[in-house]
């Protein structure tokens, strides 16, 4: 009977770690790093890429928990965003430029523009040992005198594990990844980069 109740407390002990270690409420948008390192030649295509926009009805909710309570974060999600694009841009050998207004980036007379909104950015938690990560991006890609492109694009991923604070991030991260590695893609082969 006492080896019982010492097990049971023990389990006890261990969900509560466990449950102590998962994710915050609180989640930072981590920055998307570089696919590869490429230095871009001098005629290289100039691209720049103008923060986005954000469509969702409340840029901090960013997702449910089971316990009904909300993911959020205080991080620009549109910034979060624009960069990780800039950043996938560069990757393809782009000279990129960032612009806060399209007004600031129009007067760098760059090639192309590159403009986009956040439609969604969700995080549901479906277990204590799982979570997926959603992320919609509209973007368009225009040149002096039309656009080029546009389209939507959405990723989603699946956590499943032991519960950390910083897997929520990084999956976070890899799904915007996933989405601004295509956009580039797309982007490169429109402009025949």
């Amino acid at each position: 009977m006492k080896s019982r109740a010492l097990l049971l407390s023990c389990l006890l002990v261990l969900c509560t770690l466990l449950a102590a270690c998962g994710p915050s409420n609180a989640v930072r948008l981590l920055a998307v790093a570089p696919d590869k390192a490429v230095l871009p030649q001098p005629s290289a295509p100039t691209v720049t890429v103008v923060k986005f926009s954000d469509k969702r009805p409340d840029p901090s909710n960013i997702g449910l928990r089971r316990d009904k309570s909300y993911f959020t974060t205080t991080d620009d999600a549109k910034e979060w965003a624009g960069r990780a694009a800039a950043t996938a841009l560069g990757s393809q050998g782009f000279q990129v430029a960032y612009a806060a207004t399209t007004a600031e980036a129009i007067k760098g007379k760059p090639d192309y523009m590159l403009t986009g909104s956040l439609r969604d950015i969700t995080v549901t938690e479906d277990s204590m040992t799982s979570f997926t990560t959603t992320v919609t991006v509209k973007y368009a890609l225009a040149n002096s005198q039309k656009t080029l492109l546009t389209e939507t694009l959405s990723s989603s991923q699946t956590h499943t594990g032991l519960p950390s604070s910083s897997a929520v991030e990084d999956c976070l991260r890899q799904t915007l990844s996933e989405i601004v590695k295509s956009m580039a893609i797309k982007v490169a082969d429109r402009t025949g980069r």
